[in-house]
Order: C-alpha cells, then structure tokens, then sequence
C-alpha cells in the first residue's frame, strides 16, 4: 500500500494555527504556575483576577487541553492529505521517517527536563500552585525511559507529552485511517464524523481514553479527503463590511463551540454536560475549517509571527513546561508571576533553538532515511527469475 505525496505547497493558514495553538498552550501552562489560574482546574473558588478567565468565553486565550485538541485535528490533515494526491510514497519509507520525527526530540526533550529537575529539585508545598506540586516526581533513569518511550503513557517531569502517546498510535495506524478516509471520506463524511463524534463521547462516558482521542486525527482526516472542495468556500467571501462580518461570527461561534465546557456548558446539569464531548469536537474541526475557509482567518494565521511560532510550534511544545515548573520552584511561593512573566519569552527562545539545534537536524535525518529506503533495488521475487529464465 502507498500514501501520495502532496502536489501543492503547504497550507499557511493551518501553519499559523499550529502557532497559535502551542502558543495558547504555553499560556495556559504559564498561568497554572500561579495558584489562583489552577485553582479553575483544580475546582477551586477561583480569586477575582482569574473569574473573567474561567467560566466565560475569554477561557478560550488560555484553553491549552482544547488546543491539544486541534493539534489533533490538524495532525489527521496533514499526515491524511498526501494520500489525496496522486504522487507516490512507499509506506516503508514513510514508518522509520515518521518515528525518527517524532522519538528523537522527544528523547532529547525528556533529557532536557531531568536536568533542570536535577539541578533544581522540584520539592513543593503546599504554598505552590496545586499544578506545579503536580510535578513533584523523582528524576530518574527509570522514569525518564518511562517518558521517552510514550505508548505505556506519560507522567509529570514533562507532562505535555501525554499527547505524543496519541501522535504515535495515530502515525502507527495511518493506513487505516488513509484508507477509510481515501474509500468512503467523500461520499460517506457525514456518516463518518457522527461515528467518530460518537466514539468521543462513549470513550469520556466510559473512561477508555483511546476512543477520546484516536477518533479526533480521523476527523482529521475527513477534512483532508474533502479540502480541495472547501478550500474553494473561500470564494464566496469578499472583502465587504457584511462578509467580514460573517467571518467573524463564524470564527467565533467555532472558538465557543471549542470551549463550550467552559461555557456556556459549565452552566448544564452534570448528566448533560457529560457529553458536551460531541460539542468540543465539532469545534475543534470547525476552528480547522475556519483557517482554511475563511478568507479573514487565512490572512491572520499566514501572518509573520503566528507563522514563526508555527515553524517552532512541536519544540515549543517540547520544552515550555519544564522551563515553567522550574521557574515556579526557585522563586518565591508569593512571587509565582514570576514565572509566567519570565517564562513565556524565555521558553519562545528556547523552542527556537531547539528547533534549529534538534528538530531541523532531526526532519533533515529522517527525509535522509526515506530517500534511502526509497532508492533501494527491489530484488525480484523467485517467481520472477523462474519467468526470466
């Protein structure tokens, strides 16, 4: 079985997005260094200053588990869409190529997180944010294996990895989801996303965490067999007043739909809300589709700086926290703005390093790989030579 190569260039738009996403991210680990922000996650009476942040649609400036999900979303587009093509890539060369870009900044990463564990043991008490105290764990051999490797999960020295579990099991099973995307995405998508909708809810209603995930990169992937037709939505809007604001609305109505849990669904009887899940993943797809089908939203995303922050978007995501925890932990307990405030900038430069340092070296070692394994001589089976002869 093959998986296409991608005819056109990439799609700017979905770049920024992954920015804007690990930038979202980074915010949300930022502020749950400081007790009052945690407190919202920890369902506890949140102070004044954080109230405006929780339970109204401003949550949606630090919603990082929600933007995990377009990650996602995005990952099921990007992995799905050269299969739409008609260029050709042996699944062979694409397994080691796909690992490779994914294992070794990890591995890097978790390296990176047990030295500044060791250097600046995270002991916490109870004066710390209930978060920060959450990574209170020994830095050892054994647990940093336990990290790196990822499919048997992921604990706290550098808990963002908790996603790359998902990342990997969805890269392992591409073909499935290429395949069932590839065969019915076009003329079965409906039927299709209210099946991984569903799935969603029965994985939060019954605790399997696979079946909460996993479906999202296939949502993905249905919007990767269709986006040549919606990409040309974006034709039908102009640069007029009415049209902008349309735009608008729509993107915002994605953004609420995406954070509904927060509201307006915190304001449901629990029996409801429990399967607001179906409601956060029609948003998660819907804010994709807005950087791809609005005219207003392309421009934003293809911007300089959201671009930027897409190119670095995975080392970022690497390596923010442990920089963030460590932060949290040598200041003071009354001081925890500290970290936030010091962190964001500090942990922007070290994404960008460690993209040119390790993950530009790592995607140049893997396409390495690819071009290897696809230059290979293909040795004629023993029915060939038995029909040469």
């Amino acid at each position: 079985m093959k998986v296409s190569a991608p005819t056109s260039s990439r799609i700017a738009s979905l770049d920024g997005l992954r920015g804007t996403a690990a930038l979202i991210v980074l915010l949300h680990h930022a502020l749950l260094t400081m007790s009052g922000f945690a407190a919202v996650y920890w369902g506890l009476p949140a102070p004044a200053f954080a109230a405006p942040f929780a339970y109204t649609p401003l949550h949606v400036v630090w919603a990082g588990p929600e933007a995990v999900l377009v990650f996602f979303v995005l990952s099921g587009v990007v992995l799905t869409l050269p299969a739409t093509r008609r260029r050709s890539l042996p699944w062979a060369a694409y397994y080691p190529s796909r690992l490779i870009r994914l294992y070794l900044p990890v591995l890097f990463a978790v390296a990176f997180a047990v030295l500044l564990a060791r250097l600046w043991p995270r002991a916490t008490d109870g004066r710390y944010s209930p978060w920060v105290q959450m990574h209170n764990e020994a830095p050892t051999v054994a647990n940093a294996l336990h990290n790196a490797f990822l499919l048997n999960g992921t604990t706290w020295l550098n808990s963002p990895l908790w996603s790359l579990q998902w990342e990997v099991l969805f890269s392992l099973l591409l073909p499935v989801y290429v395949f069932l995307a590839v065969r019915w995405g076009r003329d079965q998508w409906l039927l299709i996303g209210c099946g991984l909708v569903a799935l969603i809810v029965a994985g939060e209603v019954t605790g399997i965490v696979a079946l909460r995930y996993l479906p999202y990169f296939g949502l993905g992937s249905l919007v990767a067999a269709n986006l040549e037709a919606l990409t040309g939505l974006s034709d039908r809007f102009d640069r007029s007043r009415r049209s902008t604001l349309a735009q608008s609305a729509l993107a915002a109505g994605a953004l609420i739909l995406l954070t509904f849990r927060w509201w307006p669904g915190n304001l449901l009887p629990a029996p409801v809300a429990q399967f607001s899940g179906a409601i956060v993943a029609v948003g998660a797809v819907l804010v994709v589709l807005v950087a791809v089908c609005l005219p207003g939203a392309r421009r934003v995303l293809a911007s300089r700086p959201l671009m930027a922050a897409g190119t670095i978007s995975f080392s970022l995501y690497l390596v923010h926290e442990p920089i963030l925890v460590t932060l949290a932990v040598v200041t003071p307990p009354d001081m925890s703005w500290i970290a936030p405030l010091a962190g964001i900038p500090l942990a922007i430069a070290a994404g960008w390093l460690f993209y040119i340092v390790i993950e530009r070296g790592t995607h140049r070692l893997a396409r390495a790989v690819a071009r290897a394994i696809k230059s290979r001589p293909i040795k004629p089976s023993a029915s060939s030579r038995v029909g040469e002869s």
